[in-house]
């Protein structure tokens, strides 16, 4: 199977996959390190989902808050979202190379994960809409 960076739909597929995979690691292991750097992938994959569904142009960028204030030109319900984007980048960081405090990393996989989820169910909504 080929992915087309400019489809909305394979974007779609690789969060939902990534997310299926965070969700079974905190299920089997509780937080990880390893689970934190997965949420944060299907989320990034989400958001580039929406944006890209909008026309936007592809940007190779990690950091959610930055995609979170492009997904808000088009619809400024995702502000609410800013601390869940800007904590998870924080985290994602923490445990992607050497040097992070991991203490606190993937402890509030719960309540980020619950946030995505009403992020994820927005996203979803509006591309199968159209």
């Amino acid at each position: 199977m080929i992915t087309d960076p400019n489809n909305p739909a394979d974007w779609l597929l690789l969060a939902r996959d990534r997310l299926e995979k965070a969700d079974a690691i905190y299920e089997r292991f509780g937080p990880s390190w390893t689970g934190i750097e997965i949420l944060h992938e299907a989320a990034e994959r989400f958001l580039k989902a929406f944006l890209i569904h909008h026309g936007w142009n592809l940007i190779r960028t990690h950091d959610l808050s930055r995609l979170l204030a492009e997904a808000c030109n088009f619809d400024n319900g995702f502000d609410r979202f800013a601390e869940t984007a800007q904590t998870l980048t924080e985290q994602f960081w923490e445990q992607h190379y050497p040097g992070g405090d991991l203490d606190e990393v993937g402890q509030d996989y719960s309540a980020l994960r619950e946030s995505l989820g009403i992020m994820i169910a927005m996203i979803e909504k509006e591309i199968t809409l159209q």
